[in-house]
């Protein structure tokens, strides 16, 4: 069991990311609506010609005079399964991220697993089996990323609970584990052998970073906006085994037992006879009855 306390909206990194994502996807379907209207439903659309815009080239020619596209392509959807898969992706385990690591690394690990992942596909789709299809490819999507942000939140917490529709109550390595080897189990499939590298590359970032957080250190740190106050996360975390029904009774018990001494020295000396301390554990135990 946990307890959260309130959320401060304004260092909500998941609700910014998420807001960047779902306005440029927005952005896309517009100006596919547009560009149906004015050109006919073609793939040398206006939403073609943007999508071309922020998402990465594999032709390292084209890529020369698209650099910003390393970046823009981690945060950019064009189709809605894709976006909206990643969407719920991001805000469930980013809610975990922030409540179990911090919420300052959020932006700064999401940017390194995601270029990660792009240079790691963008480097092995230059092999000579690729070159007819590195011309009118190109990779976007945020999966990348979110493997690093979800590697890393498992790399720090193996045992953290999480629950799957079919498979009930999961432990978050096995669910990292099963991401990895899919991945792996598909990178003999040609058809979006990009994109998997990308996530490969994202959740090797995801494991060092976890595994240096681990040992003390964050190298990630530097790109924080704020490097002088320490980095915890703003949902602060308290974990509890359920207590038993012996240690229940037992401690239902002992505060009656106490609760009873305290009103029998009320009634033989008055209320003003308690001392501060014992005023408190009458207030608490007659509000907990």
């Amino acid at each position: 069991m946990f307890k959260t306390e309130e959320i401060n909206i304004k260092k909500d990194p998941i609700a910014q990311l998420l807001l960047v994502q779902l306005s440029l996807f927005l952005a896309f379907q517009l100006l596919a609506f547009i560009g149906i209207l004015w050109q006919g439903p073609e793939e040398t659309s206006l939403k073609s010609e943007v999508v071309r815009l922020l998402a990465m080239p594999y032709d390292l020619g084209a890529l020369v005079w698209k650099p910003w596209t390393l970046f823009t392509s981690v945060f950019s959807h064009e189709g809605f399964f894709h976006f909206l898969f990643n969407g719920l992706f991001l805000f469930f385990i980013g809610r975990m991220y922030v409540m179990m690591v911090d919420y300052r690394s959020v932006w700064p690990l999401f940017i390194a697993a995601g270029l990660a992942g792009n240079v790691l596909s963008l480097l092995l789709m230059q092999s000579p089996g690729m070159q007819g299809y590195i011309g009118s490819g190109f990779l976007l999507g945020s999966s990348g990323a979110l493997m690093g942000m979800m590697m890393t939140l498992a790399r720090l917490n193996p045992n953290l609970p999480v629950r799957l529709f079919l498979f009930g109550e999961v432990k978050l390595k096995f669910v990292a584990l099963g991401y990895l080897v899919l991945n792996m189990l598909m990178l003999g499939n040609s058809s979006n052998l990009g994109g998997t590298l990308a996530h490969l590359g994202g959740a090797a970032v995801g494991l060092w970073y976890g595994w240096r957080r681990g040992l003390g250190h964050d190298p990630l740190r530097w790109l924080y906006f704020n490097t002088n106050s320490r980095a915890e996360p703003y949902m602060k975390v308290s974990f509890r085994k359920p207590e038993s029904d012996d240690a229940y009774r037992n401690r239902r018990l002992e505060h009656q037992a106490s609760l009873d001494e305290l009103l029998d020295k009320v009634h033989r000396k008055g209320l003003s006879s308690l001392s501060k301390k014992e005023r408190q554990l009458l207030d608490k135990y007659s509000k907990n009855s």
